[in-house]
């Protein structure tokens, strides 16, 4: 058995080493869809379907005893998962690149300089010497390009590593021990359905079948979904790669023209027109609940007819109402599921100040002292980088906030392509009075937005959430060790994987097809706003937007009686989960999709029964898994071509998943 965990490991690790350094090559610099970028990684399951349909059928044909049974293959795909968390268009796409044109911008402004100077932020969080005026040219050439005849700096950055390496490691903490407290509650007590998991443990093979394939793959109308939606991605990819000689297959819909008369024509142009349906989401509408289906499309559309109403017929509407009812939606929501979860944190509580008499308490105690830890971390990180012990706090509190709802939305819905558009620091911060504030909680509120809100498109709380239930035989000590090897994943991630930017970063300028002119514009860019927000502190230009608050207590109170009836009424059929997408681009991205595969699943249902929709369940989970091969198929013809030696100015590729 011991052989076989380490035979598990060591693939696995081959499989995140090949993540953390394909991934932002293929991201950035051949400019190609994303592979690790959602709750179901694309890269995660090329390596998964590679061990499944190809090393095991080879392996059991040659000696039955090699082949890789589902507890590895289940501890090789939280692996992967985890290795996902580093590479993905979150930290790494964002943090050094923008540490980098912070320091710039500070060189080449008086003005930020100057507020930098009044912070009191460290120096030494930065890859160069900061001052206006001052040579950058560790962060100028990361962002540009080598000069002719330079050396990576490597050690520029690696006198970063220790400090920001305790301020990630203690916000891993407290976001994998939410996820290790919250999974055993959300599970067993409250029987979230964690849609997610269906697809994931579809991927394993049987543990008491002798089959080497998983069981899905057995089924006819797995191919059957599969086969359709690869097949309308076919056409779309060949059109697109003949320049038009092949028919294309539209995926999408544009009503802009039908909607001319006010107040038609001030609907929304995401609901008159939509880009794209994507097949994941279809699919997962159909391992969704009713209602959290319902809410995700009807709410959407409900808002997209109060703007139209409110824009048409109020001169004076604000635009962003739509925003602070979201963050008032969240607040309450975040409560209620505190709320509804008190007994087990007290449990918590307890076990962690007593002897642990089984494994599970075991489990509750290391996982609630890994929360307490992190969060420690952190406020002693930021009040030595110049927080206020108060200001600190609040945003220790807002990242937990924010792992939480996005593990709650992942394991209500199943999206995986979501984050937490809300809780943003500097907006709950604008609602404070400039004496309440300083320069480094503004600027270090920021960095909270980056790990944890936009960080959120792939958190390690939903990682290691999920994880710990894809083998849903692993006990809790197992559990706990999941939760251990992928804070060590993190931490092997964040120096291969960051290794593996910085040295793209400075060998290359722009992508290959010269679509991205420097590499990473948007990843650079993500503490501007930060900048900005402290220009305006230091010129004593902070607002205090007192309109936002009816707004915020609106979507506070809306939210919090939708909670209120879907737990007093289990036919209440609107859920508040619709409320925290609403107006995001996620919400905008996914409601037409979802839209589909819940009115398909209401009419299995009701005219078939439950019988109906559990003969269907191979059919959606192969409509999944189809858009998961033609992204895999759609991503390698580009690669092709230009091995092939065609301009990469000209080969391009076509768009299956956001990005």
């Amino acid at each position: 058995m011991a052989n076989r965990i380490i035979a598990a490991l060591g693939i696995g690790l081959l499989g995140c080493l090949l993540i953390w350094v394909a991934t932002p090559y293929n991201n950035f610099f051949l400019n190609n869809s994303y592979l690790a970028d959602t709750y179901f990684p694309v890269a995660a399951v090329i390596f998964m379907l590679l061990l499944v349909l190809g090393v095991n059928p080879i392996l059991s044909s040659v000696n039955r005893e090699w082949v890789l049974d589902r507890r590895q293959l289940a501890l090789i795909f939280v692996m992967l998962l985890a290795a996902t968390v580093v590479a993905s268009s979150g930290l790494l796409r964002m943090l050094p690149w923008s540490l980098a044109r912070t320091t710039v911008d500070i060189n080449r402004s008086a003005p930020l300089a100057q507020a930098f100077a009044r912070t009191g932020v460290p120096p030494v969080l930065f890859p160069d010497a900061i001052g206006y005026d001052v040579a950058t040219p560790a962060s100028e050439q990361f962002l540009d390009e080598l000069a002719p005849g330079a050396s990576i700096p490597w050690r520029n950055w690696l006198r970063l590593l220790p400090v920001w390496g305790v301020f990630l490691l203690s916000c891993w903490l407290v976001m994998i021990g939410v996820g290790l407290v919250l999974f055993p509650e959300w599970r067993e007590n409250e029987r979230l359905p964690f849609p997610l998991l269906e697809v994931y443990r579809s991927l394993l093979p049987e543990a008491t079948s002798a089959r080497v394939l998983p069981a899905v793959f057995r089924e006819r109308l797995f191919w059957v979904g599969a086969g359709v939606v690869m097949f309308l991605y076919a056409l779309n990819g060949l059109n697109y790669h003949t320049h038009g000689r092949f028919p294309g297959f539209p995926l999408g819909w544009n009503l802009s023209e039908v909607f001319t008369e006010v107040p038609w024509r001030y609907l929304p142009a995401t609901i008159k027109s939509v880009n794209h349906i994507y097949f994941f989401l279809v699919g997962m509408a159909f391992f969704m609940p009713n209602r959290v289906g319902f809410s995700i499309w009807s709410v959407t559309i409900a808002y997209g007819l109060y703007e139209m109403f409110a824009v048409a017929y109020l001169p004076t509407h604000y635009r962003g109402a739509v925003h602070d009812h979201r963050n008032g939606a969240m607040i309450a929501v975040a409560v209620a599921v505190l709320y509804l979860s008190r007994n087990h944190w007290r449990t918590v509580g307890r076990v962690m100040c007593a002897r642990a008499a089984t494994d599970g308490d075991r489990l509750l105690k290391m996982s609630g002292w890994m929360l307490v830890a992190g969060a420690a971390g952190m406020f002693l990180w930021l009040v030595w980088a110049g927080v206020s012990s108060l200001l600190a706090v609040a945003l220790v509190g807002i990242g937990f906030l924010v792992s939480l709802l996005v593990a709650r939305i992942v394991a209500e819905t199943g999206l995986p392509f979501i984050r937490i558009v809300g809780l943003e620091p500097a907006y709950l911060m604008a609602l404070l009075p400039a004496r309440w504030l300083s320069g480094a909680a503004i600027y270090l509120a920021g960095v909270i937005n980056l790990i944890f809100n936009l960080g959120s498109r792939v958190s390690a709380t939903v990682m290691v959430s999920h994880a710990v239930g894809v083998d849903e035989k692993a006990p809790p000590r197992q559990q706990l060790w999941i939760g251990y090897l992928m804070l060590a994943l993190l931490v092997i991630g964040l120096v291969v994987c960051g290794m593996v930017h910085l040295h793209m970063g400075y060998t290359r300028a722009y992508a290959l097809d010269g679509g991205n002119q420097p590499l990473n514009p948007w990843g650079a860019a993500q503490l501007a706003a930060a900048q900005n927000n402290l220009l305006r502190w230091v010129s004593n230009s902070w607002p205090w937007p007192s309109h936002r608050l009816g707004n915020l207590g609106f979507g506070l109170v809306l939210a919090g009686a939708l909670q209120f009836a879907c737990m007093i009424s289990p036919r209440w059929p609107i859920h508040p989960i619709g409320l925290l997408l609403v107006g995001s681009w996620y919400g905008q991205m996914a409601w037409a999709s979802v839209l589909i595969g819940w009115g398909i699943k209401v009419l299995l249902v009701n005219f078939g029964g439950a019988a109906a929709f559990r003969r269907a369940r191979p059919l959606f989970l192969g409509i999944i898994m189809g858009e998961v091969f033609s992204v895999i198929i759609w991503t390698l013809v580009p690669v092709g071509l230009l091995w092939l030696g065609h301009d990469p100015a000209d080969v391009g590729h076509i768009a299956i998943l956001p990005q």
